[in-house]
């Protein structure tokens, strides 16, 4: 793993999020390569119960800005990062109102899913934002 440089896409990462499994996994894979020489940057949502203030978010200029259409719906992406405490790893969230706000991930508090999760996972995954992200951040 060597001096490969990695970019990690998960819809959620410890500490900023309660510690499921795939919340726990998105940060021990990462911390795992970086421990053998590899360089990674985790992208995630920055959901409205991700503390700005407690994690020390700050939006990236250079990266935020760029629009993205979804459903005929301009979309403008601010990006926003933070490190991991300890770690040296680098977390990159995707901010967005219309998505993202909510005081919750993926279901409300009695455990539904919320309708839109397939447009917000379009959001995180699009290939033009994560070619962006990958470029400017590796290049």
């Amino acid at each position: 793993m060597k001096d490969k440089k990695i970019l990690i896409i998960s819809s959620e990462v410890v500490p900023y999020l309660p510690q499921t499994e795939q919340a726990i996994n998105s940060f021990q894979i990462p911390k795992a390569i970086n421990e053998h020489g590899g360089q990674t940057r985790i992208f995630m949502p920055r959901y409205g119960l991700i503390n700005e203030r407690r994690h020390q978010l700050h939006e990236v200029i250079r990266l935020s800005g760029m629009n993205l259409v979804i459903n005929d719906m301009d979309m403008p992406l601010i990006i926003k990062v933070a490190s991991i405490p300890k770690e040296r790893m680098q977390v990159y969230f995707i901010d967005n109102e219309e998505y993202f706000k909510r005081r919750s991930a993926l279901h409300d508090e009695k455990g539904k899913i919320f309708k839109d999760n397939d447009e917000r996972i379009v959001e995180i995954k699009s290939q033009e934002p994560i070619d962006y992200m990958i470029r400017e951040l590796y290049e």
